[in-house]
């Protein structure tokens, strides 16, 4: 009681302030520089797995200072790097010649996908199982091979390389546990070592109505879930017959993966709580891969955290697996970077990012030391140190201090009331980018660098020539009912090996956000939108001075842009409801010009909302310039089929749409428009398509479909179902 008469007693003085505060008028301020010199946090091991886990238990920063060394720093030197513009055309010696498979960001940086193909055969997932199909020629194509997994696996990408096939899966683990009565004090969960009382506040509220109304008396299995990924690999030295050679295990959520020559790589991550939730009591949680059935803890040389206020303690596990020999070492890292957000590739790094996430008292305290009082009356100052001096909660203290401020900021012009608006947004709104080494398959943190905004995908980073270009948003959501409203900006800089910001341009397209960036080569492409398409090139070729060449503005937007040539860029996105392919000339950069539009609208019903996955799933998206195809899977409803596109720098004319409609849908006409929903047919949805030679082959978890590419004739099919 006495501690919260003193909370209530200090809540009133403060009141008492807030009331008797004078409004002062600044007349003079010192304008606020917008650089922010973002601080370099240490990379640390831990002394042991005690520490370890005393980290993942912990939930403030100055907890985890006390039980750890911060006196080991993991940061090696940096290296040379750089990546070229993508091509994905290949040629295969041994049957199929040309073809076309998975789309990439990077040359050289192969990336996952549910279909591969080398030119001969197909490798496909649909509905669970692993097919091989023998797919040139057309004709004759048939499944030779099917792997089926456990039952408890979920297969969701795969690579091809040489006679190996690498199947990455998730697993889910179910565990359960007992509730009993609370009442007994000797009743507990000691597989988990969890307290009975905790575990009751788990249960619905019907369940704890069917506890009370028994008394206490019974008790409940309860199952929490974990979950794991597993890369398996299969030699396919004799297509008809893979045998599995090798199966490593993961803890945690299959992120992503990236195959550069012979090394996988696999990314994931998993959430602090889970692995001290399901440890045993008695002993600590000791992370692990398994290899071939065999146990291997991740050693504390291996295990890395960043030194930073930031609350996130999302664990990043970084695997690296060599797919053509089985016996080469299986190298893991695990990375304690904060809440992962997009990840890009190059050739020999792997950038991870982080957005951050501390909106605790102690840190809004320090930004307003910083950044708020330089520009207010000793007054300010005062009132806030009694605030800081009170017996309140954190969560308290923040609303007072809030109070405080925003009275004292009634007093200034918009403009400096914007001013220190964005400096505190520039603070919260930010993102850290981790430099990881790759290197036949050994992992190496190198560097650190954080950038203002967010980061919206993989596309929105580049390395060229040893440096890092990445656009970013700030929304500035942060002040909008706090200090001032913020118009939303985007940027581009460019940091170099070390992640040092050497090259900046901000404030571009204020009021809008990024939906689509490119960089190819020393050229930005970029599209922001709020009611209109600006579409930017920006010219990077001196990392130190980017420029706006041109602007386009046009209606609706895009999502995701695709060379076409070294003068030519394809945009797909979306104006009102339809889906929107743009081609751009580029070739003169201070002047670019849309050369051609295609609205795509239903054949029957234009009511209906078009969609289509390529316009956030760059694997869906297959355009061939010497064929002059681009083909897209679109919807009208629930089930995409392939369109087929001739692009050329003239014109975009679709030739022809290839289905994978079910025989219950064909001869349903005369049924509701969503009948078909209910036969199961979306599993008809094409989702990839490919070109081995002259033959479009479009896949869908029902079957793989191949139409020449020129009349767009169906040339074979293979049910999967």
């Amino acid at each position: 009681m006495k501690s919260i008469h003193l909370k209530l007693i200090g809540i009133a003085i403060v009141t008492v302030l807030i009331g008797s505060t004078l409004v002062y008028v600044i007349n003079t301020q010192s304008p606020v520089e917008y650089e922010v010199d973002y601080p370099i946090y240490d990379v640390l091991n831990f002394d042991s797995y005690d520490d370890f886990n005393s980290y993942l238990h912990t939930n403030t920063r100055s907890n985890t200072n006390n039980a750890i060394d911060e006196s080991e720093e993991a940061v090696p030197p940096t290296a040379n790097g750089e990546t070229t513009s993508l091509d994905q055309k290949s040629s295969d010696s041994s049957g199929g010649g040309d073809y076309y498979s998975t789309n990439i960001q990077e040359l050289g940086v192969d990336e996952p996908d549910i279909v591969k193909t080398d030119g001969s055969h197909l490798y496909v997932i649909a509905e669970g199982d692993i097919y091989i199909i023998s797919a040139y020629p057309a004709e004759e194509a048939a499944i030779i091979a099917t792997i089926t997994l456990n039952a408890s696996q979920n297969p969701r990408n795969l690579f091809v390389h040489g006679d190996t096939i690498a199947v990455i899966t998730q697993s889910y683990l179910y565990r359960t546990y007992e509730v009993y009565d609370t009442d007994d004090e000797e009743n507990m969960d000691d597989e988990n070592g969890i307290e009975i009382e905790e575990e009751f506040d788990t249960m619905s509220s019907s369940e704890e109505k069917t506890y009370e109304d028994t008394g206490g008396d019974i008790s409940y299995d309860r199952w929490m879930d974990t979950t794991t990924t597993n890369i398996i690999l299969y030699d396919i030295s004799s297509k008809t017959t893979p045998m599995q050679v090798r199966e490593i295990q993961i803890e945690g959520y299959y992120s992503t993966a990236r195959m550069i020559e012979d090394y996988i790589y696999v990314i994931t991550t998993y959430n602090e709580y889970e692995p001290v939730l399901y440890g045993e009591s008695e002993s600590s949680y000791v992370p692990k891969i398994r290899v071939d059935n065999i146990d291997e803890p991740i050693g504390l040389s291996n295990i890395y955290y960043v030194d930073s206020p930031d609350t996130s303690k999302t664990l990043t596990n970084i695997v690296s697996v060599n797919i053509q020999d089985v016996s080469a070492d299986v190298h893991s890292e695990i990375f304690i970077l904060g809440n992962p957000s997009a990840i890009y590739v190059s050739l020999d790094s792997i950038y991870l990012t982080s957005v951050f996430s501390n909106f605790e008292y102690a840190l809004l305290n320090e930004i307003i030391n910083d950044y708020v009082l330089p520009v207010l009356p000793i007054e300010a100052e005062n009132e806030l140190k009694i605030v800081d001096s009170l017996s309140l909660e954190d969560y308290q203290k923040s609303t007072v201090t809030d109070w405080i401020i925003q009275n004292y900021l009634e007093s200034l012009d918009d403009t400096q009331k914007q001013e220190i608006a964005r400096q505190i947004v520039m603070q919260y709104e930010k993102t850290t980018i981790h430099k990881i080494r790759v290197d036949n398959g050994i992992i190496t943190y190198d560097a650190q660098g954080t950038v203002p905004g967010y980061i919206k995908n993989q596309f929105s980073m580049s390395e060229y020539q040893g440096n890092l270009r990445v656009a970013t948003t700030v929304n500035g959501w942060m002040m909008k009912s706090y200090v001032s409203s913020i118009d939303s900006y985007n940027n581009v800089y460019v940091l170099n090996e070390s992640l040092d910001t050497i090259g900046t341009i901000e404030n571009i397209a204020e009021g809008e956000e990024i939906y689509s960036v490119r960089f190819i080569d020393a050229i930005c492409y970029l599209v922001t939108y709020e009611q209109i398409d600006p579409f930017f090139v920006i010219d990077i070729e001196d990392p130190k001075n980017p420029q706006i060449l041109g602007e386009l503005k046009i209606p609706g937007y895009s999502t995701y842009l695709h060379p076409y040539d070294e003068d030519h860029i394809i945009g797909i996105g979306m104006e009102n409801e339809t889906v929107k392919i743009n081609l751009f000339n580029v070739a003169d950069v201070s002047n670019p010009k849309a050369l051609a539009t295609y609205h795509i609208k239903d054949q029957e019903n234009e009511y209906y909302w078009m969609y289509s996955s390529a316009l956030y799933e760059h694997k869906a998206f297959l355009f061939d310039k010497e064929k002059n195809r681009l083909i897209i899977p679109v919807s009208d409803n629930y089930i995409e089929s392939a369109y087929v596109f001739n692009i050329t720098m003239n014109d975009i004319e679709l030739i022809g749409i290839i289905s994978h409609l079910s025989d219950e849908h064909a001869s349903a006409s005369n049924e509701s428009e969503f009948s078909a929903y209910w036969k199961e047919d979306y599993r008809y949805t094409i989702q990839r398509s490919l070109f081995i030679n002259n033959v479009i082959y479009t896949i869908s978890d029902a079957m793989i479909q191949m139409n020449d590419i020129e009349t767009l004739d169906k040339i074979n099919e293979i049910d999967l179902i």
